[in-house]
């Protein structure tokens, strides 16, 4: 159950930041936070990370209605067994966040990205982000580590 609750609380807070930068920022206006490590942008980004494949904006929610079907049967799966406490983790960050991010695609027909790095490589601090996409990455590594550590403890 703490999964579920997860689940919820990221996607519902994704909703309630989303909204709020929505309504209080121009599009792509731009403010230096922390010391300008972090930069507030509102991004509308149509595609996937980076604006990839913007110019498939039904293809791209084809493609993320299916990957979090995928990640939400496995999340299911797994409910069910004792144990993989970190898989399910993973899981749970992925599909609360990118239950958010297809929110957005269902009733917006964009992503809200809101904020960028002002360090790094240049590509990197080019690329806008939300809170949703932390949430994507960090569960994405959970379940690497977690299928990592399986297979070390099966061989």
């Amino acid at each position: 159950m703490v999964y579920l609750l997860i689940i919820a609380a990221i996607c519902g807070c994704d909703f309630w930041v989303k909204k709020y930068m929505d309504e209080s920022r121009a599009l792509n206006e731009e403010q230096a936070v922390a010391g300008g490590k972090i930069i507030l942008k509102k991004f509308y980004n149509t595609g996937a990370f980076g604006n990839l494949l913007s110019g498939s904006p039904k293809a791209i929610l084809c493609i993320h209605a299916a990957v979090l079907g995928g990640v939400c049967t496995e999340l299911l799966r797994l409910l069910f067994q004792k144990g993989s406490r970190m898989a399910k983790l993973g899981l749970a960050f992925v599909a609360g966040a990118g239950a958010g991010n297809l929110y957005d695609r269902l009733a917006k027909g964009h992503v809200v990205d809101y904020f960028r790095f002002g360090f790094g490589p240049k590509r990197f601090r080019k690329t806008v982000f939300n809170i949703a996409d932390l949430f994507i990455f960090a569960g994405t590594a959970l379940v690497f580590l977690a299928m990592c550590t399986t297979k070390k403890k099966e061989g």
